[in-house]
């Protein structure tokens, strides 16, 4: 398996990702989102490769504390393909935004999870994988 940055001619393979992860999408409408986000130089897009086929992705900022000095990496966006999952390849993408967040002096990876039952084994995968449930989120959507 390759971890490697997005390119553009992974678009059509990230389609069905997205719907995995509840947010089906278009060709169209992703390149256009990416193309805005991946313009801003905290955001990264990587994506896991095997035998030549994107079977997951993980999306990722730097952000700075405002409570306190420094840095972390926030976790944005991250699924494996249904057919490739409890193979280890989540935990190749967060392993290597670890280690790029590591390297770069970040203090903490941090990352939000819906609370939908449908998600309660991937809450079980970040557990296991050494994160702490430390807060409630909040979201209010705008007209």
């Amino acid at each position: 398996m390759e971890i490697r940055n997005y390119q553009a001619s992974d678009i059509e393979e990230l389609i069905p990702l997205y719907a995995d992860l509840g947010y089906p999408t278009t060709a169209e409408v992703l390149r256009k989102r990416l193309g805005i986000l991946l313009h801003q130089p905290s955001y990264q897009l990587l994506v896991a490769v095997f035998d030549g086929k994107v079977v997951g992705l993980i999306g990722f900022s730097k952000m700075y504390f405002f409570e306190r000095d420094g840095f972390y990496y926030r976790i944005l966006a991250l699924v494996v393909g249904t057919n490739y999952r409890n193979q280890g390849v989540a935990g190749r993408l967060i392993d290597e935004v670890r280690e790029q967040a590591y390297f770069e002096g970040a203090s903490a990876l941090a990352l939000n999870s819906g609370i939908r039952a449908e998600r309660s084994e991937a809450h079980r995968f970040y557990q296991n994988y050494g994160f702490k449930k430390t807060s409630s989120g909040f979201a209010l959507e705008l007209p």
